[in-house]
């Protein structure tokens, strides 16, 4: 074994070491101390986001990050399993179910691998270098700031609003802004060359949309979608002056702040609305607005269903289907950054046929059905076959596709005589396994 293998494995066990320190230091502390629940979690949380500031300077490789976070996942899996109260009671004392602890491993090992802003939108400065600033700002404001808004909501938050999981407070949201306004300038004046007065506005956006990701998240998902929702944002606008971030920015707050006004009245809606909007920004910001129509049809294809035809829904079915889109969202995101390919055709495709199936799914008759799957194939090809020339290849791709786009409706038609739990996490895997499987034909 060489040298440098030997510390790279050193630093890995080290760090698994130092988690399960800190799981067994906190554990021992609660049962010592009677320690409120939430702040013995946030206790853990704010340890270890402490020390996933460092990688930067710690690991010199993608692949040792990666292997320490998949070990921690075991270990968190003790920590709610057999060694539940050996290393869990300060982690798992909340009543609330939550898995925050593993989507915060999964997001440390993205950004670390992501953090040189190699795959962003193109048309940008691609390729540039910016050190360790889009790895240690969205962890920073996730281990700081989401702690704040945490213990602030438990302990002042009197205004609330409903989340799949519970309630969340306005007072903990606000928490958050105003401190990640505060992390994000100091971070981009310490570690990059931005203006000042870039500084100000861009840390401003960073501020709002962590603080929309932080209050559209629920069973530890911001734990994921705020350090990858930041990324993308600061990836694709960091090379944006003051006015293109304000144009960038304004029309996105602007039109969520109308849509939460019109719907004051239904915390649920507002919720579902905060989380999609949030949500198609991301997709937006990182592949193009054209890149929105396909999971913008998907989930405007629920919500007409869900208006006009009565169907059996399980609790928070709307809020499922987005964590749905956002699953196939990153998945083609990862695979196009480990193939170095172009996956927005399969990418359209898998939406598209979500979108028949979501039609399917709720039982429509079959004028309206075939109607569904038209559409969709329809927006399918205004990426695959129109933006592309309509050569021969995009020709084929795109009848294949609607081909595909017919056998997951059928699908979802026969899901709708099983009472499915999550039908929509069944429905969205056969939709990203069928756009997958052409990625091979794409033009």
């Amino acid at each position: 074994m060489s040298s440098e293998l030997w510390f790279a494995l050193s630093r890995v066990a080290a760090s698994v070491s130092l988690l399960i320190v800190v799981l067994w230091g906190v554990s021992r502390l609660a049962k010592a101390t009677a320690l409120p629940a939430e702040l013995g979690r946030k206790l853990v949380h704010i340890s270890l986001g402490l020390y996933c500031l460092t990688f930067p300077w710690v690991f010199a490789a993608a692949w040792e990050v990666a292997l320490m976070c998949g070990l921690s996942v075991a270990v968190f899996g003790l920590a709610r399993g057999t060694m539940r109260k050996g290393l869990g009671e300060g982690l798992h004392g909340v009543e609330r179910v939550s898995f925050g602890e593993i989507f915060f491993a999964v997001s440390v090992a993205l950004l670390f691998w992501l953090a040189d802003g190699h795959f962003i939108l193109s048309g940008t400065d691609a390729g540039a270098t910016r050190g360790p600033l889009l790895y240690v700002l969205p962890i920073a404001i996730l281990t700081l700031c989401d702690a704040a808004s945490a213990l602030v909501g438990v302990r002042y938050g009197k205004q609330t609003f409903q989340v799949e999981d519970g309630l969340k407070s306005v007072e903990g949201v606000v928490t958050f802004a105003v401190t990640a306004w505060l992390v994000a300038m100091i971070a981009l004046l310490l570690l990059s060359d931005v203006g000042r007065s870039e500084v100000i506005l861009l840390g401003f956006i960073v501020a709002a949309f962590g603080a929309l990701l932080e209050g559209a998240s629920w069973r530890g998902l911001d734990n994921l979608f705020i350090p990858l929702g930041l990324y993308f944002l600061l990836a694709n606008l960091m090379h944006l002056g003051a006015v293109g971030l304000a144009l960038v920015a304004g029309p996105f707050l602007l039109a969520l702040l109308g849509l939460l006004y019109l719907t004051q009245h239904t915390n649920a809606d507002r919720h579902f609305l905060a989380t999609g909007a949030t949500l198609f920004f991301c997709i937006g910001v990182f592949s193009g607005i054209e890149s929105v129509l396909t999971p913008a049809l998907a989930v405007g294809a629920y919500l007409v269903c869900r208006r006009y035809l009565e169907a059996e829904r399980p609790e928070h079915d709307a809020l499922n289907l987005l964590v749905v889109v956002l699953a196939i969202a990153l998945l083609f995101f990862v695979v196009s950054n480990l193939a170095r390919l172009d996956t927005i055709f399969s990418f359209n495709l898998a939406f598209a046929a979500l979108a028949a199936g979501v039609v399917a799914r709720f039982g429509a008759n079959m004028p309206v059905l075939l109607g569904a799957i038209v559409v969709a194939a329809l927006a399918m090809s205004v990426r695959t076959y129109w933006a592309e020339g309509r050569g021969t290849e995009a020709m084929l791709f795109t009848s294949i596709g609607s081909a595909i786009i017919l056998l997951v409706a059928l699908a979802g038609w026969v899901f709708r005589e099983k009472k499915l739990p999550r039908p929509w996490v069944s429905l969205g895997a056969l939709s990203a396994v069928s756009g997958m499987a052409l990625l091979p034909l794409s033009p």
